[in-house]
C-alpha cells in the first residue's frame, strides 16, 4: 500500500470515527437525560423520609455528574465535528482517487516518444 492510499484510509477511519463518537456521546447524553427525567419526577410524586430521601439525593447527583462528563466531552468534541462535516462529504471520494491513482501506477508502461530502442532493451 502507498503511503497516500494508507493516508487517505486513515483520515478517512478518522473522521467516521470522530462522527460515530458524537453520535454515542448523544445517545448517552438522551439516556442520562431520561434517567435524570425519572429520578425527578420519583422524587415529585413520592414521600421519602430522611434517609431514602438523602440516597435519592445521591442517584441524582451522581446522574447529573455524569452527565455533566459526558456533556463536556461532547462539547470539547464539537470543533472536530465542525470541521470534519466539510471533509466528510468529499472523503470517500478522494480515497477513491487515490486508490484508483495508485492502480493505474501498478499497470503503467512506458511508451518510447523518440528512442525506440528502450523498448526493446
Amino acid at each position: 500500500m502507498c503511503v497516500a492510499r494508507e493516508l487517505s484510509s486513515n483520515l478517512r477511519d478518522t473522521i467516521i470515527s470522530i462522527r460515530k463518537t458524537s453520535e454515542e456521546l448523544n445517545q448517552q447524553l438522551s439516556q442520562i437525560d431520561k434517567i435524570i427525567n425519572d429520578l425527578k419526577h420519583e422524587i415529585e410524586f413520592n414521600k421519602y423520609d430522611v434517609f431514602r430521601g438523602f440516597n435519592k439525593f445521591i442517584q441524582l447527583q451522581n446522574a447529573l455528574r455524569q452527565r455533566r462528563i459526558i456533556k463536556n466531552e461532547w462539547e470539547i468534541l464539537q470543533p472536530l465535528i465542525g470541521y470534519t462535516g466539510n471533509i466528510e462529504k468529499n472523503i470517500d471520494k478522494v480515497h477513491s482517487e487515490v486508490v484508483n491513482k495508485e492502480l493505474s501506477y501498478k499497470n503503467r508502461k512506458y511508451k518510447p516518444r523518440v528512442l525506440k530502442s528502450v523498448v526493446n532493451s
